[in-house]
């Protein structure tokens, strides 16, 4: 059964009044198995969804042990289906921030903000270590669309003036 991890961040904007991350986001983060054996490994989502092998479990083990000690998923949550059926895991927590897993980062209200929601099968999230593509709204009201975030910081290329810095993330099990 996957768990869900929250995402929750807090960022410094200047001349931004928002950002949020798109579906097609490219995630990387550094993952654990749930068993908190003590292996550690990347895993890319790229279109919101990432597989991993576990490369500690060798031979006849590897056939023998239950999948999820061999291999991990990491996918961003879709909201259930009108009337709380259909696919999706969500469920309530769709509603935590509008009715997207993928929320909008204002710089307002309590910190750190929820930005978006994971399902995790056979791992935990440890650390988010490359931002994904964002849609920011700078001060002026126009969006910049496909904002790549690298080591946690985005500046407008068309000036310079408007940025984003991820000054502090955390995950949270919902």
């Amino acid at each position: 059964m996957p768990m869900l991890y929250g995402l929750y961040v807090e960022a410094e904007l200047c001349n931004v009044s928002s950002f949020r991350f798109s579906d097609s986001s490219d995630w990387i983060f550094q993952v654990q198995k749930r068993s908190r054996n003590g292996t550690v490994e990347p895993i890319e989502l790229q279109q919101g969804v990432g597989r991993l092998e576990w490369g500690d479990i060798h031979g006849a083990d590897r056939l023998a042990c239950d999948r999820s000690e061999r291999e991990a998923t990491m996918r961003v949550a879709r909201p259930r289906k009108a009337g709380g059926k259909g696919k999706g895991q969500l469920g309530k927590f769709g509603k935590l921030r509008g009715e997207t897993p993928l929320a909008e980062y204002t710089g307002e209200g309590p910190f750190p903000c929820l930005v978006a929601v994971f399902e995790c099968e056979g791992c935990e999230p440890l650390e988010w270590t490359t931002g994904g593509i964002a849609c920011v709204q700078d001060g002026n009201g126009h969006e910049v669309v496909r904002a790549q975030l690298n080591s946690m910081i985005w500046q407008d290329p068309r000036n310079g003036e408007a940025y984003i810095r991820i000054t502090s993330h955390e995950f949270r099990c919902l």
